[in-house]
């Protein structure tokens, strides 16, 4: 792969490049640049497969120079600090991120997967989610999906509940679609915190925006608006009842 550099620290340049030399071989360094003006013109001269972008560099931010590509033909690796809102962002859309300094096992593992997306040709799609959802007064709104053929842009407000299958997780949507994605229900859970969706039992994490009744027979169950009937753990019945009333 063809790789450029975007950081306004001469050093992490560096280390980046001399671990890209040692970890990944097979790629090829086309540029450097240290802020936006000249990582647009890098990027337009050099049409690099791969970009490491940093998310705060001079004249701007790595968004800066992602929004001047509407049409893009190359992946981004996000180089950021420790900047939780942008690192929750980075993995509801999918994008692939490092945090300073980098760790060589976590670089070896984004080129990998940067290199996929990219010969799949939809490096463009987890972009476009994350610039929906980088916008700190907003809630995030969308969410990458990816199954064994095809990666999706999903609402949050399409999700009905997600069901736990041993390392796989099924996102039950409206519309009766459904998609199977290998990432645990419990990351899930994580990354979802704070939007209206609640774990209420091992194998199930249901969007309270789309729950229809809670009915407290035979050890309780929750009916949602696609007509299905879940289970509702014991210590789980008063953490379901507080939520449904902050609704």
């Amino acid at each position: 792969m063809r790789i450029a550099i975007i950081d306004d620290e001469p050093d992490l340049r560096a280390t980046t490049k001399a671990l890209l030399e040692l970890y990944c071989p097979e790629t090829i360094l086309v540029g450097e640049a240290d802020g936006v003006k000249s990582g647009i013109v890098l990027l337009q001269e050099t049409k690099p497969d791969l970009v490491f972008l940093d998310v705060e560099i001079n004249e701007g931010t790595g968004f800066d120079i992602v929004k001047a590509f509407p049409q893009r033909n190359f992946s981004v690796i996000f180089v950021t600090g420790h900047n939780e809102y942008a690192v929750r962002a980075f993995k509801f859309s999918a994008v692939d991120y490092l945090l300073k300094p980098i760790d060589p096992d976590e670089l070896v593992q984004a080129v990998a997967k940067a290199k996929s997306t990219y010969e799949q040709g939809i490096s463009g799609l987890p972009l476009q989610a994350l610039e929906t959802n980088l916008n700190p007064k907003a809630d995030l709104k969308h969410v990458i999906l990816k199954d064994a053929e095809k990666v999706y842009l999903v609402k949050l407000e399409e999700i009905i509940r997600c069901e736990s299958s041993d390392n796989y997780t099924r996102f039950h949507l409206t519309e009766n679609r459904s998609i199977l994605v290998s990432t645990t229900l419990k990351e899930y859970e994580t990354l979802f915190n704070g939007h209206h969706f609640l774990r209420c039992h091992q194998s199930h994490l249901i969007n309270l925006q789309h729950f229809d009744f809670f009915d407290k027979r035979e050890g309780g169950s929750v009916r949602m608006k696609d007509q299905s009937v879940l289970p509702v753990s014991t210590r789980k019945k008063d953490t379901l009842l507080k939520a449904l009333e902050q609704l």
